[in-house]
């Protein structure tokens, strides 16, 4: 591959390290843009494991946890997206840069800590029957193929922050492309038609992850 491929994906997917490991290796890029953030790392690799340990008083007889923790699992845990990409560049030395906003991180992961992972909150979410969250991840692909080339409908609010953030990753991108002659970004699929039309004069490859 030569120039410029914007990659969607529905995030938390428990298939998607190895789809889009597959896909890198098929593509064959000298670096990678990944949407997550340092502090996003970090916080992970210092908080991820004591955060997990307040799910396991919720834990089933058979040692499952309840299907609506499955997905606080993953938020927990590193994103795929960033996993895959880190595991192709160790095999290939592709370069690997992260190019989300650390401080929007900062706040959501915040938001996490201090409104989902306390005791009232994982109560509630132990008792409700709700979608594994394979299930909830293929409706969300659906919905992917469904908007792709629109978008999300979102409230002015979401749709400006959205915009924001796809303003920043573009000049990111237009970056890395200065001194990589094959890219690879790979971030939300929300983020597609944004970034498909901010950098539309480097001819990108824009697709989905999972296309059918």
């Amino acid at each position: 591959m030569k120039g410029l491929a914007i990659i969607g994906t529905v995030h938390l997917d428990p298939n998607g390290h190895s789809l889009l490991l597959k896909l890198l290796h098929e593509l064959s890029p000298e670096a990678i843009s990944v949407e997550v953030s340092k502090f996003g790392l970090e916080f992970r690799r210092t908080n991820g494991k004591r955060l997990l340990q307040v799910l396991e008083p919720f834990r089933k007889q058979d040692g499952s946890l309840p299907r609506p923790m499955h997905a606080v699992v993953a938020q927990l845990r590193y994103p795929f997206e960033y996993t895959a990409a880190e595991a192709y560049s160790q095999r290939t030395g592709a370069k690997l840069v992260e190019t989300g906003d650390g401080e929007l991180s900062r706040q959501l992961l915040a938001r996490l800590e201090r409104e989902l992972m306390v005791t009232d909150n994982l109560v509630n979410l132990a008792t409700r029957d709700e979608q594994s969250l394979t299930q909830q991840v293929e409706r969300e692909w659906s919905r992917a193929r469904h908007n792709m080339d629109k978008g999300p409908m979102l409230d002015s609010f979401a749709k400006r922050r959205l915009e924001r953030m796809d303003r920043r990753a573009a000049r990111m991108i237009r970056a890395i492309m200065d001194h990589y002659s094959s890219v690879v970004h790979v971030g939300g699929w929300e983020h597609l038609n944004g970034l498909g039309q901010m950098l539309a004069d480097l001819n990108p490859i824009v697709r989905l992850l999972r296309e059918s």
